[in-house]
């Protein structure tokens, strides 16, 4: 699978600016003008090519997290009614599950960089990383296991969302402007169940083959052309 493998992290620049407002004193028409600052942000190439490619992935993953943690709130609630710790270990572990089944064909669906921003995003919305979460809610030793898996593959469950520092604020930029209203945003979640998801994985593969196919017929059309054009040298300077 080219999904889903190497979680990688960045970090970012930004820089500032700042415009004058001019005041004067009415009282006094011949007194100096004084001037108050208002900070606006001047952001850097780089920094506007990272936001753009966070909204693009927010705007995909966000949805998920906001689930998630809508899902986790009501199964805490659930759980309170439930005293004895048998019964609430094992109403845990059913939760779970459909919490993990719900999610599996989309995440396995995601690429890395997606799948590293959607777990950044459930710890900002529900406090708890993913190695938390299964550490809750099917023990620690699960949890740990799924944490030894998870690093087979570079990935990381214990990742963490720092609005304040490095790329992080850069999505935190995304999500305060998906908020305002300025980036165009659809909470609407789209599940994917196993037939479906094998299908698209036939599609892509078939995707795949037809473009590796026509790679190979333009590359012996390009080599064609290249042989033939040399050929026209040679007769060329043979003539001279």
């Amino acid at each position: 699978m080219e999904k889903m493998k190497k979680w990688l992290l960045m970090i970012t620049l930004l820089a500032g600016g700042w415009a004058f407002a001019q005041q004067t004193n009415p009282s006094d028409p011949d007194s100096l003008k004084q001037y108050e600052s208002e900070a606006i942000p001047v952001y850097t190439d780089d920094y506007m090519r990272k936001y753009n490619r966070f909204k693009r992935i927010i705007v995909k993953v966000y949805p998920y997290a906001l689930h998630a943690a809508d899902i986790i709130d009501e199964i805490d609630q659930n759980a309170e009614s439930i005293e004895k710790r048998r019964k609430k270990n094992r109403f845990y572990r059913q939760s779970y599950h459909e919490l993990k089944d719900e999610f599996k064909y989309f995440i396995l669906d995601l690429y890395t960089s997606e799948g590293r921003m959607l777990m950044k995003l459930i710890h900002r919305e529900t406090g708890m990383t993913v190695y938390d979460i299964s550490n809750k809610y099917r023990g620690k030793q699960k949890a740990n296991l799924f944490n030894l898996m998870a690093k087979i593959w570079d990935q990381d469950l214990q990742v963490t969302f720092d609005p304040n520092s490095g790329d992080d604020k850069i999505a935190e930029h995304v999500i305060r402007d998906i908020q305002s209203g300025l980036v165009d945003f659809d909470d609407k979640i789209v599940t994917i169940d196993k037939i479906t998801y094998k299908e698209e994985k036939k599609k892509e593969r078939k995707a795949r083959r037809e473009r590796k196919k026509k790679r190979r017929k333009y590359m012996r059309k390009k080599k064609k052309r290249e042989r033939a054009r040399k050929r026209q040298q040679r007769r060329q300077n043979k003539n001279k």
